[in-house]
């Protein structure tokens, strides 16, 4: 993260310990002696960590269940449930990396990919809460594009750049998550060095960049369509899943900060793994159910309970096809306005609402509120 960046000072090659291509050892404290009766810190941040992780599980669980049993709009639904599943996400592996301290490299960048379903999700959802009001399909495809039956090979330029800003953490984190694993396991990884010599300056850096291109992007869709998106109390469902990505970059920040300036450092209870890894993922893990408790009230099911109930479609259904990310690939391949091509020729999904009347010749009105909502660019 930048944190890390900033704390140790970008691209410093200035380490007395070592020479530039030799990555420095750990600080060493004394021998770790129990925190609390006799359990170590480490053990005491498994038990903490894990009790908030089954907290907030509890809670997601009762906010999936409430949509699966109203399940009236799979498409904006799924998504939803997409969102929230960050939380239990966030909570196990931030369990797992204090669990697992020695391997915590290995683990700390699934963070940024749950992140990033979450974050290409939102996109969805945000789509469809617009498509869904008269008027939507020109304010995102253009004044008059619908009238016109522009269905045209490329989307307007401004959305497609939003589009792909967005989508484009899903590779990106994973393929970050990848190189660290393997750099790690080939010792050429070094996290206590910025030095060019080692990857973990340069993931950090592509990290930030495009952590940042892609939480921007959001952030310009929704000033853009802000008076589409205000019915819907958008802000909160901002906040309440974005503060998790905020925060983990805050407290990473000030954490690195103290430790990189010997504010805190190695102890007779805490060692250098406690406070690189152990502390930041149980901070974190601790405020997840406070945002689990956000989420429960940002995401009611209140507005798809009156609604008839989707056919064909159970709580197992609902949480599969959540489950299943290919019509998020789809939609980084495709482009958003390929599906509505698609969907003019009649190539629609089961689970969508066509676009075109069953005669093919003659667009529906604006502005549908179909039950299904817009499927997003899915194969």
């Amino acid at each position: 993260m930048s944190a890390v960046l900033v704390s140790r000072g970008i691209f410093s090659d200035d380490d007395s310990k070592s020479t530039k291509a030799v990555c420095p050892s750990e600080p060493s404290g004394t021998a770790i002696e129990p925190l609390v009766g006799n359990m170590t810190f480490q053990r005491v941040a498994e038990i903490v960590s894990g009790a908030c992780g089954i907290f907030s599980m509890l809670v997601i669980l009762a906010i999936i269940f409430k949509h699966a049993r109203h399940y009236s709009n799979p498409i904006q639904q799924r998504q939803i449930i997409r969102i929230v599943l960050l939380i239990p996400w966030v909570s196990f592996f931030c369990w797992l990396i204090i669990f697992q301290e020695g391997a915590g490299l290995y683990l700390l960048e699934s963070l940024d990919f749950g992140c990033a379903i979450a974050l290409s999700a939102f996109l969805l959802l945000l789509c469809d809460y617009i498509l869904q009001q008269e008027g939507g399909f020109d304010d995102l495809f253009g004044e008059g594009a619908w009238k016109r039956g522009q269905f045209s090979k490329n989307s307007p330029p401004w959305l497609k750049r939003t589009w792909y800003s967005v989508l484009q953490f899903i590779p990106i984190s994973l393929l970050l998550w990848l190189v660290t694993v393997i750099t790690v396991a080939a010792s050429v990884y070094c996290a206590q060095s910025n030095s060019i010599h080692f990857a973990h300056i340069w993931v950090q850096v592509i990290k930030v960049i495009f952590t940042t291109i892609a939480v921007l992007s959001i952030l310009r869709f929704y000033k853009m369509m802000k008076a589409k998106l205000h019915v819907h109390n958008v802000f909160l469902k901002l906040f309440a899943f974005k503060g998790i990505i905020g925060l983990n970059a805050l407290q990473t920040f000030i954490i690195s900060i103290l430790v990189g300036h010997d504010v805190i450092k190695p102890s007779s209870s805490m060692s250098y793994d406690d406070l690189t890894t152990a502390l930041p993922q149980l901070v974190l893990a601790c405020e997840m159910p406070i945002f689990a408790v956000l989420l429960f009230f940002a995401f009611p099911t209140t507005p798809y309970q009156n609604a008839p109930i989707a056919q064909g479609t159970n709580f197992f259904i609902a949480v599969g096809q959540a489950l299943n990310i290919t019509d998020l690939i789809s939609c980084f391949i495709r482009g958003p306005m390929r599906l509505l091509r698609e969907q003019s020729r009649g190539m629609v999904r089961q689970d969508s609402i066509p676009l075109v009347q069953s005669s093919g010749n003659e667009y529906a009105a604006p502005g549908y509120h179909g039950a299904q909502g817009y499927a997003g660019p899915m194969a």
